[in-house]
């Protein structure tokens, strides 16, 4: 399963901070009125270098105004090169050189996840809404792990886009953290591999179920075609009636 997961493809930029965000909007986005954005939609504004579409820029808005900062629509980028300068000077600079829209997408998902996390410090009414959450159930916990120590995070928005995760156990820094299932082909991937994992067997039936349709195919094929040939053959032998031979 490791082999088969790291060949996975994934954003780059957008792991694990991405999915840090869409668990916050998942579960505290009604809470903070914030906009609804499915998966699809937050990475492809996040990789845009075109435009800020205006969800996005929304989404800031508001959750800067949660943490106390006067921002308007207009000038929101002037605000938020400000907050940067509290936590990130690097990110601030390239903001205030470059523009939102020409930021790399590894800036825009940090800033943004930033902003969630300020909530839970400098938002007030929010802190006193979730004062008595367990600890666990305010961040997204793992489903499970794979036999090789790999742990496994599952996300569905609410138009049912799935993402799965995978994580080294030991993992501090991120840097094992790939988005292995982006649809649900990729899911129904990652479910069959790991069910061979359980049972070393259901590989083999599996593969032998794709030898035998394939040759099922071939057979399918070769029967079209020599029915074709039948009928041709049929054609250009034709029976010469009496009358033709006179």
């Amino acid at each position: 399963m490791a082999a088969s997961a790291a060949t996975a493809s994934s954003s780059p930029g957008l792991c694990p901070n991405y999915a840090v965000i869409c668990s916050f909007l998942e579960r505290y986005g009604a809470l903070l009125d914030l906009p609804e954005l499915t998966f699809p939609q937050l990475e492809r504004y996040l990789q845009d270098t075109s435009s800020v579409p205006k969800l996005l820029v929304d989404l800031h808005v508001k959750l800067l105004r949660k943490i106390g900062k006067s921002v308007s629509a207009d000038r929101w980028e002037k605000y938020l090169v400000k907050v940067c300068q509290e936590f990130n000077t690097t990110w601030a600079w390239e903001l205030e050189q470059k523009g939102y829209k020409d930021m790399t997408t590894e800036c825009k998902t940090g800033i943004l996840k930033y902003l969630c996390e300020c909530q839970f410090d400098e938002n007030v009414k929010f802190k006193t809404a979730i004062n008595e959450e367990d600890p666990d159930k305010m961040r997204l916990q793992p489903i499970g792990r794979d036999k090789d120590g790999q742990m496994y995070w599952f996300q569905l928005d609410q138009d049912d886009n799935v993402r799965v995760y995978i994580e080294e156990q030991d993992d501090l820094d991120g840097s094992s953290w790939k988005c292995i299932v982006k649809d649900r082909n990729d899911l129904a991937e990652v479910v069959a591999l790991l069910k061979t994992q359980i049972d070393p067997e259901l590989l083999k039936k599996e593969q032998e179920k794709k030898e035998n349709e394939g040759e099922g195919e071939v057979k399918k094929i070769t029967s079209d075609t020599s029915d074709e040939d039948s009928k041709d053959t049929n054609k250009d032998v034709c029976p010469v009636s009496a009358k033709d031979r006179e």
